[in-house]
């Protein structure tokens, strides 16, 4: 029975200087294959722009979102979350929603 995907390393703060908001790396584990996810987070969702407890919800956000994924045995590329939704990107590059 393969492993199910487990997170190995980050978040790591990736500076990106076209890109708005934030994005954070993460290292998933994924059977023998390691793999890098990334989490973009909207500029209106800066952790330091709110008082807690809503900052302590969006910095742990990227990694409650991922942890979903891959409990469900989906390893996305890319995920991108803003106050409208959650999406993620695939290997094949098209957008889909979310359903978490």
């Amino acid at each position: 029975m393969p492993e199910s995907p487990e997170i190995i390393g980050g978040p790591t703060l990736i500076p990106v200087l076209r890109a708005p908001g934030e994005i954070y790396r993460w290292k998933v584990q994924n059977g023998s294959a390691e793999q890098h996810v990334y989490v973009q987070i909207a500029d209106s969702l800066r952790a330091e722009c709110f008082a807690e407890p809503l900052r302590s919800g969006i910095e742990s956000k990227g990694e409650s979102v991922l942890r979903k994924l891959l409990a469900r045995g989906d390893v996305p590329t890319r995920i991108k979350i803003t106050s409208v939704g959650i999406t993620e990107v695939g290997v094949d590059r098209r957008s889909r929603p979310c359903s978490l």
